[in-house]
């Protein structure tokens, strides 16, 4: 498993076309190519020192040789840092723009959402059957916006690293037991069985609990997203030392080998979402590890394909 991590780790740092698509720069702006590209001309250029201080006396030759290839590896290095800050500065005005874009559109569907919930509590006799069923698909389709724009948000501010956490001294079981609630209409749907087991009495932990409670969504909903009909999810929250945990296990696709060293990567999404056409952003796995490493925890995942997965987190317990 080591020998293979380390394999795709070089084959992907010298995958310069790779490279150049993810950082939206040609192919000879990309780090690994003035590397190379710089590293060559360090080898030339030693090369070229060895045989002029072998060929000739002269003190000058030799002065004026070495101030060529400082100026030659200075020049590159100038390139270089420039490149790194254009490739910087077009991440920022990136995600400076996604930030902007979605807080414009937080108030336009939230009215929308509102207006929904208005039309189907105050004038359901008003309206037809096949009426009732699109108001219902439109509801569905803005409320599928309206988390799209909040993990939008949530992305831009964690690249910011302006991501802000409310700690309070919380009961992990009832951030359990909350997102059991949100997500069992969907396993309903599904035909998924969702099951939930905690201690009778959980120590207290200091965490950001609106913020903890999206991050154990995200996992939920993945692993009912994932795992076929009349198939099981099941949460467990146990006491492990000085630590809470948090299992979140699926009998469902499972993930491919080859692409666990990428499932908490922004915007990927596995193949298998494709195969089970699975909506998704391929956000929400970024935003929990996020969430849970800034609260003091940690996020980590087992999976065999055609198996299932088991996510588990665990957060550290208030001392007394």
């Amino acid at each position: 498993m080591l020998g293979h991590k380390l394999k795709k780790r070089l084959a992907d740092e010298f995958d310069l076309v790779k490279q150049a698509e993810d950082l939206g720069v040609s192919v000879w702006q990309t780090p690994s190519f003035l590397f190379i590209v710089m590293g060559f001309v360090i080898l030339v250029a030693m090369t070229g020192v060895y045989f002029i201080s072998n060929n000739y006396d002269s003190p000058d030759v030799l002065v004026i040789s070495e101030s060529a290839v400082v100026a030659i590896l200075f020049t590159i290095g100038n390139f270089i840092i420039n490149s790194f800050n254009q490739v910087a500065k077009a991440n920022k005005m990136k995600t400076e723009f996604v930030s902007i874009a979605s807080h414009q559109l937080k108030t336009p569907i939230a009215e929308m959402n509102w207006q929904i919930e208005l039309l189907l509590s105050k004038f359901p006799e008003g309206l037809s059957e096949k009426q009732q069923l699109l108001i219902g698909q439109i509801e569905r389709s803005s409320q599928k916006m309206a988390r799209l724009v909040n993990d939008l948000l949530d992305v831009a501010r964690i690249d910011q690293g302006r991501l802000a956490l409310t700690k309070e001294a919380v009961d992990l079981c009832d951030v359990v037991s909350d997102a059991i609630a949100n997500q069992q209409p969907f396993s309903t749907i599904a035909g998924i069985e969702l099951k939930s087991a905690c201690p009778v009495k959980s120590p207290k932990i200091l965490i950001d609990k609106k913020r903890i409670g999206v991050a154990l969504d995200n996992l939920i909903s993945n692993a009912i997203k994932y795992t076929n009909k009349q198939g099981v999810v099941e949460v467990f929250l146990e006491v492990k030392n000085d630590l809470v945990q948090v299992r979140v296990r699926d009998n469902g696709v499972g993930i491919p080998s080859n692409e666990q060293c990428d499932i908490f990567k922004k915007f990927f999404r596995s193949n298998n979402s494709m195969k089970n056409n699975t909506d998704g952003t391929g956000l929400g796995l970024y935003i929990a590890k996020n969430i849970i490493e800034q609260s003091g925890g940690k996020l980590w995942f087992q999976s065999i394909e055609g198996a299932g997965s088991e996510f588990l987190f665990s957060l550290p317990i208030i001392k007394a």
